[in-house]
């Protein structure tokens, strides 16, 4: 039997269900979710098939897992014997989140799977995805050989959380690393968004890319220390705003790992969280026309040129 190649882009993190309440009081239960499928998704806007590292429940809904098999490569799908982490995701008119767990059991599903898990058929990926805490990105970083991006999970991005992140990011190979614009004045304090950006840098990390909602998102890179800004793309009707930023990710890890340069592939990012905000749940990449892709991105990349 002839040997699947390794996906291009690998994500590690937990898949979710999801039972999305928006300020309006408009409800949508039992929705695909988790932040590394949205970020998987966000690169197979592009064209690409992602692998997916995660556990899930044993009553995973049969849709969801059709789903995920129709977009992504499953070889790292984990089922344990306890059910699957369902959460209620409650918006506020604020663009705030707040998420409310509905199982007992819900830390092998915010950890992860451990490295010893990581399928051998996917060593030869060029970009990895990593959802994890401090512990966790210090356990995983020496198991993975290609390009890290790290998306600090929320949990740990708290006050008093500074010595912790520097010390990942300046004694941990982190390629890439994108909190957003609250976590990250959370952590560093009440700073400009360019502040913020070079503390990273200075930290440690190669590159950081700083979500920041409506406002787009600001990424720089230490070699050069150049700063940008990558504005958000106008939709005309944002339905939900659940996983846009880890849906950006997802999109600028590809983008990277395609040889842009850090303008295009934060363009990349935008392009793929904007699709998301137009859809309920995890975005699904065959309902998006390559032409409007296409054309998002040279619009926005172009914009980028003129600023």
């Amino acid at each position: 039997m002839q040997k699947l190649a390794s996906p291009c882009i690998i994500g590690v993190g937990g898949v979710f269900i999801d039972d999305i309440v928006l300020p309006s009081g408009q409800t949508y239960m039992g929705q695909l979710g988790g932040g590394v499928v949205h970020a998987l998704m966000g690169a197979a806007v592009w064209g690409e098939r992602p692998g997916i590292v995660a556990p899930i429940g044993h009553n995973l809904p049969a849709e969801a897992g059709q789903r995920l098999s129709a977009a992504l490569d499953t070889r790292g799908l984990v089922k344990l014997a306890i059910p699957q982490i369902r959460a209620w995701q409650l918006f506020e008119e604020d663009g705030s989140r707040r998420e409310l767990y509905r199982v007992q059991e819900t830390d092998p599903f915010i950890n992860g799977l451990q490295p010893s898990q990581f399928p051998a058929e996917y060593d030869d990926a060029a970009g990895i995805y990593l959802l994890q805490g401090f512990e966790g990105i210090k356990v995983w970083r020496d198991r993975l050989k290609g390009l890290v991006l790290w998306e600090p999970l929320q949990q740990v991005m708290v006050k008093g959380a500074r010595d912790a992140i520097g010390e990942v990011l300046g004694n941990y190979p982190i390629d890439i690393v994108s909190p957003n614009l609250l976590e990250a004045q959370t952590v560093y304090g009440e700073e400009s968004p360019e502040v913020l950006v070079r503390a990273m840098l200075n930290d440690g990390a190669r590159i950081a890319a700083l979500r920041m909602g409506e406002a787009g998102s600001m990424i720089g890179d230490r070699e050069s220390g150049g700063i940008h800004v990558i504005p958000a793309i106008p939709v005309k009707t944002i339905v939900d705003q659940t996983g846009a930023g880890n849906t950006y990710c997802g999109g600028l890890l590809w983008g990277i790992v395609s040889g842009m340069e850090l303008k295009a592939a934060a363009t990349v990012g935008a392009v793929s969280a904007s699709f998301c905000l137009e859809q309920i749940g995890v975005l699904d990449p065959t309902q998006i026309e390559a032409t409007e892709r296409d054309r998002r991105f040279e619009q926005l990349f172009r914009q980028t040129l003129i600023d």
